[in-house]
């Protein structure tokens, strides 16, 4: 046996060099580089700072663009000298090979430059950044961002991709289906409903559209209003096809049919919920083929989802078109429905916020410096309190612990598995004394107000329709908890599956498997052929610089990356969006990207973000307000504002470009505007 004696590399920096740059092509050298020792880069696990250098000519053997070349030598990584000198040494490499390289090197304490590794650039190596995107021809097509970025916001991972975005596009496609619109499920394959485009998701309203022409009482307005939550009038008229009015009558009838099950399809998807269990087996393979056995269990949860969802967004998307026809001014029709659509007991979104305070109340109870506590101290006292903090973090556990941030993302655990991170969402609830505040009961008013205009016949239409829009709020974010909950059996078993493939030596860490699709998990499984392995770790290299990309809310034919042509707005200017919760409020604004910019937000401040999702519900006892690019009616954001009575602007355009962290603004969510005051 030989036995290899080997000095390593004192490395102070270290990285990766790419001699044709894998996204830019052949006119960069593309360098990352790290503090330390490059394993952290190369594993995908943290991100380096990046420099691209532009080459003289194309070819294996770039030159120095010398004139081109400049460096900020000031950014305490790389010099410029540095630069240079991997720079040039790789390039000569490249040409002594007469092919790109792929590189890792490390600087030591001394300053010399040490070369790792080197082999050719492929694309199975190197998968392209639209690796994953979807192939259906889009042309003419009028695609949103809107309503599916609230649950899956930012690029998502392949095995999201091939289970829990699959499943989506399953249920609205099964929806379409069922109602006449298609005659079958090949007439409408995977992927015509939910798209990908760089990993980041949309929604293909032409096909929904097609609803519109074929099933009486459907409109392609309604469906612009529910998932957009504005009337689409700038996108072009969508040819309609000429359908057979009986026929026409008749899918109407299944429609309204469909929707009115939507008390069974809840109780069907509580029991499958409650009773669904996924066996983890010790074998990959037989874990493998168990979920995949199970797969169809998650395609018909979705299917349950969207009967209650279709049901609710109908029913508000109707009492809009009704009312709206009536008015001469949109907004004001979307700030009475709000009105009517607030103090519905028992959401489940909102349970969450309610849930914590109460949570949060106990634990100041036990011990008041709690709020200076570390996230697994807050963990100790919740756990180990034998008074009401023990009882109410069970009771949270229970009913949201299978909920997170990102939660149809696979590789977002669940609070219930990650309890460590959700004292961290709890800290701004004990930062706010976890007090609710107190919301005055303005509903049987507000009805009131909004029938008051109308009579007979008309009047007791409106008032059936209040009564069903406010049982589907309640039914869609249930239905929707229910769909988590089966999902989170598929990431335990999914994490479960990569610990084994990492004991078995075929995947180098566990979270590589996210990077996988599930098919090529059980090629993998069945082969273990390492290009898979190093097309994975290639995937989540890409998945930073696909988090980067921006998009318009609409497109027509397949959205492209975009940079919106806005500046920051001056002093005084109003910026128009549409009303999400009724309320007025002025504060110190916070824009909000992420995770870690929420964790900056006090109390008082206004939040600015481009759309909300469950995991941002701690925020809301901090906030006085809140401003969205994106939303609904019946937006998680916005449902959960209206129960907590915080104001709220949706739809406002560009408002995290607009208006910067530290500008004083004042929101007006009863007229969706906001006005930058200085």
């Amino acid at each position: 046996m030989a036995v290899i004696v080997q000095e390593m590399v004192r490395a102070k920096k270290a990285g990766v060099c790419f001699t044709v740059d894998p996204v830019l092509g052949n006119k960069y050298m593309f360098i990352e580089a790290i503090p330390g020792l490059g394993e952290k880069l190369v594993s995908g696990a943290a991100s380096g700072k990046q420099y691209r250098i532009p080459l003289a000519e194309p070819g294996p053997g770039n030159i120095l663009n010398s004139a081109a070349f400049s460096i900020d030598s000031e950014d305490g990584l790389l010099d410029a000298r540095e630069l240079s000198m991997i720079f040039s040494e790789a390039g000569r490499a490249s040409q002594q090979m007469n092919v790109p390289l792929d590189l890792e090197w490390a600087i030591d304490t001394d300053g010399k430059l040490f070369w790792l590794q080197a082999r050719p650039i492929t694309v199975l190596d190197e998968p392209e950044i639209d690796e994953l995107d979807t192939d259906l021809d889009m042309s003419g097509n009028v695609i949103t961002n809107c309503n599916i970025r609230e649950m899956l916001p930012g690029a998502v991972t392949p095995l999201s991709l091939s289970t829990s975005v699959n499943a989506i596009d399953f249920g609205m496609r099964k929806m379409i289906v069922y109602t006449g619109a298609f005659r079958s499920m090949e007439e409408v394959p995977p992927g015509s409903c939910v798209l990908s485009v760089c990993n980041h998701l949309f929604i293909n309203l032409t096909t929904l559209y097609k609803m519109a022409d074929g099933v009486l009482g459907a409109s392609s307005e309604a469906v612009g209003l529910s998932l957009c939550g504005r009337l689409l009038d700038d996108i072009p008229k969508q040819a309609k096809k000429k359908v057979n009015i009986f026929l026409k009558a008749n899918n109407g009838r299944k429609y309204f049919t469909l929707l009115m099950s939507r008390n069974k399809a809840r109780k069907e998807i509580q029991e499958l919920a409650d009773n669904f269990q996924i066996q983890l087996r010790d074998d990959p393979s037989q874990l493998f083929l168990e979920i995949d056995r199970n797969l169809a269990a998650l395609n018909h949860a979705f299917w349950l989802h969207y009967i209650t969802s279709g049901h609710s967004g109908a029913m508000a998307s109707a009492l809009f078109m009704i009312i709206d026809k009536d008015s001469t001014d949109s907004e004001k029709t979307k700030s009475l429905i709000s009105s009517v659509l607030e103090d519905i007991e028992d959401i489940e979104s909102v349970d969450i916020l309610r849930s914590l305070r109460k949570l949060a109340r106990a634990i100041l109870a036990d011990d008041p410096s709690a709020a200076g506590f570390s996230a697994s101290e807050i963990l100790d006292l919740a756990r180990n309190s034998k008074g009401g903090a023990g009882k109410a973090y069970e009771y949270f556990i229970q009913r949201h612990g299978h909920r997170a941030i990102r939660e149809a993302e696979l590789r977002s655990g669940s609070w219930s598995r990650n309890e460590e991170d959700l004292m961290d969402y709890l800290k701004p609830v004990l930062v706010s004394g976890g007090i609710d505040g107190q919301k005055e009961n303005h509903y049987t008013d507000n009805a009131a107000n909004l029938l008051g205009y109308y009579r007979g016949l008309k009047k007791s239409i409106l008032k059936y329709m209040i009564g069903q829009a406010r049982t589907g709020v309640k039914n869609r974010e249930f239905s929707k908890s229910m769909c988590i909950k089966v999902l989170d059996k598929f990431k335990a078993a999914y994490s479960c599956l990569g610990n084994q493939l990492v004991l078995q030596g075929i995947l180098p860490d566990a979270d590589l498997i996210y990077f996988l699709q599930h098919s090529e998990i059980g090629q993998l499984i069945k082969e273990k052929h390492p290009a898979l392995v190093r097309k994975a770790l290639a995937r989540r290299r890409l998945l930073a610089r696909q988090q980067e990309f921006k998009f318009c809310d609409i497109s027509i034919g397949k959205p492209k990356p975009a940079v919106p042509d806005i500046s920051r707005a001056a002093v005084g200017t109003v910026l128009k969006g549409s009303p999400g919760s009724r309320g007025f409020a002025e504060g110190r604004a916070r824009v909000v990207r992420n995770i870690e910019d929420a964790k900056m937000l006090e109390k008082g401040d206004i939040m600015i973000a481009e759309f909300t999702d469950i995991g941002w519900s701690p925020y809301y006892c901090l906030i006085n307000a809140l401003v969205t690019e994106v939303g609904s009616m019946l937006s998680h954001g916005v449902v959960v504002a209206r129960e907590y009575a915080l104001p709220l602007a949706v739809n406002v355009i560009g408002a995290t470009v607009l208006i910067k962290t530290g500008d004083r603004v004042q929101v007006d969510g009863t007229s969706g505007t906001v006005t930058i005051k200085g």
